[in-house]
């Protein structure tokens, strides 16, 4: 447990403690509020993706990076405005976030699967210790990613990938 997660309780520093932090030249305020060493990039953001970071963790859910860019400019008003095709190219190259939708991202540390559909679908049988049939591979990928159940189908179809027994079950394809 890192030291701004340690402070993110309910129960506020004294003033004393406060004023000790806010005068340290390692412990800084961060824009949440909290306290922790200035090179973390929770208390000193440097850059777009520390910043996108802040605001997924702020709202606890996927975001479209359109939101996250509006966010970014509302709540922390950075020096400069950031735009929704900075912070776009910017989540979509660094493998702390997760495309888990049309332009919605998510943090890794959430739990969410990286790769395209086909990818998540090979993850989750590969997981199983059963052949799962398409509800259960459906019910499985909607945690995963925020996209239509025919996609999810027409992805199941890649004969090279994956294999439907006669039960109507699926596994991967043995190469």
């Amino acid at each position: 447990m890192s030291f701004t997660q340690r402070c993110s309780s309910s129960r506020k520093p004294s003033s004393a403690v406060s004023s000790c932090l806010e005068i340290s030249k390692v412990i800084h305020k961060g824009p949440n509020n909290l306290f922790g060493l200035k090179e973390w990039p929770e208390v000193n953001p440097r850059g777009v993706k520390d910043w996108a970071c802040l605001v997924l963790k702020k709202k606890k859910k996927p975001l479209h990076f359109t939101v996250v860019a509006d966010s970014i400019n509302k709540i922390y008003e950075p020096t400069r405005k950031c735009l929704p095709q900075t912070i776009h190219n910017e989540l979509i190259k660094d493998p702390q976030f997760v495309l888990v939708g049309r332009g919605l991202y998510a943090l890794k540390e959430w739990g969410y699967e990286t790769g395209v559909v086909k990818d998540v679908i090979s993850k989750i049988l590969a997981k199983s210790e059963k052949p799962l049939t398409k509800k259960e591979i459906i019910n499985k990928m909607l945690k995963q990613r925020f996209i239509k159940q025919g996609t999810i189908l027409l992805n199941l179809n890649d004969a090279e990938r994956f294999v439907k027994d006669e039960r109507e079950r699926y596994t991967i394809r043995q190469i």
